[in-house]
């Protein structure tokens, strides 16, 4: 072989070394989630965190997720910590924003339905047809939307037998359509994030909260909120969003973007309703075992509940339509209402 061919025969294998060495080495993109819930919160344990260990799976290691320590940021600003690239991805309560995202306003509205199991599906549904045409979450990429299970009247003192109990009493919202709700009851709402619910009620400052039965245990809320009416079809909803940020999300192949969004969507809602299911029963025991009451509401406060409340879906319906939501009707058609 000439010395000019050997040259060449050289330079091909070291071109062919570093590009095998360049795939054989490059590093997966790892994903920020800002993990603010409490560890042995079941939705948090059970669905979200083994959803996003499957990442690494279905891409073959080409992309990770890593889990903070704690929360970063403000639990109500967790949307603008994915937007901005503080953390990649994270549990986001849309509620917690008020005026923020008005058409998402609906999926809180009262008397959607008891049955997570419908009811999580129904919210990835609810986004695909109606809020992701919309574009109000514009600023990210959203993996998914799930429901919680509906919120019911979470008191102190006493269970709720009549509507003209709750004149007066401040009572803890999780979102506008919900703090809505309140005033139209003449209660007084108290808008803050989950976190500040226990100390709002062991210090007196709230009479009570509108909050979903599962997750109280978690919070450690069944020592302060003990006396609890449940309302047939809830008195509330909480949507929860799964954005990332769209940077990072550039950064992932379109292939393993394929494989991220087949587990995640309508197989994670699916799941979300499944364990929501499955915990309220748990929750409902716990709760009772620690001395606590649940009895479910009389037909005639659940039939002054929706006669007051009736101004709630209207209105909201315009509020929708005028922040570019074509056909709120419709998206609440999807739980019949």
């Amino acid at each position: 072989m000439s010395l000019s061919k050997f040259a060449g025969f050289a330079v091909t294998c070291a071109m062919a070394t570093a590009v095998f060495a360049g795939v054989a080495t490059a590093e997966p993109v790892v994903l920020k989630y800002s993990r603010w819930l409490p560890v042995n919160y079941a939705m948090d344990r059970d669905v979200v965190i083994p959803w996003l260990m499957q990442f690494e799976k279905v891409t073959d290691g080409r992309v990770k997720v890593e889990l903070t320590a704690k929360g970063v940021g403000t639990v109500a600003g967790q949307y603008d910590v994915v937007a901005d690239g503080l953390a990649d991805i994270s549990f986001v309560v849309t509620g917690y924003t008020p005026g923020r995202f008005v058409a998402a306003e609906g999926l809180d509205l009262p008397f959607l339905g008891d049955d997570p199991t419908t009811r999580c599906p129904n919210f990835w549904n609810a986004y695909e047809k109606y809020l992701g045409p919309a574009n109000i979450f514009k600023e990210v990429k959203i993996l998914g939307v799930i429901c919680t299970n509906p919120g019911h009247f979470a008191m102190t003192k006493q269970i709720i037998t009549d509507i003209e109990q709750l004149q007066g009493m401040k009572i803890r919202t999780p979102g506008p359509t919900v703090a809505d709700s309140i005033t139209l009851l003449g209660a007084v709402p108290v808008s803050k994030p989950t976190p500040e619910i226990y100390e709002l009620a062991a210090g007196g400052v709230i009479d009570g909260a509108i909050f979903p039965i599962d997750p109280i245990p978690a919070f450690k809320l069944d020592t302060v909120l003990k006396k609890i009416t449940y309302i047939p079809g809830g008195v509330s909803g909480t949507t929860t969003i799964f954005p990332i940020n769209k940077a990072k999300w550039d950064m992932i192949s379109p292939e393993d973007q394929k494989a991220i969004m087949e587990i995640s969507g309508a197989a994670l809602a699916k799941s979300a309703g499944e364990l929501s299911a499955k915990e309220l029963e748990v929750a409902t025991k716990t709760i009772k075992d620690g001395g606590g009451e649940i009895v479910v509401a009389n037909d005639k406060l659940v039939a002054d509940l929706k006669e007051r409340l009736k101004p709630i879906r209207d209105e909201w319906i315009k509020r929708a339509k005028e922040a570019g939501l074509e056909d709120p009707e419709g998206m609440l058609a999807l739980f019949g209402k």
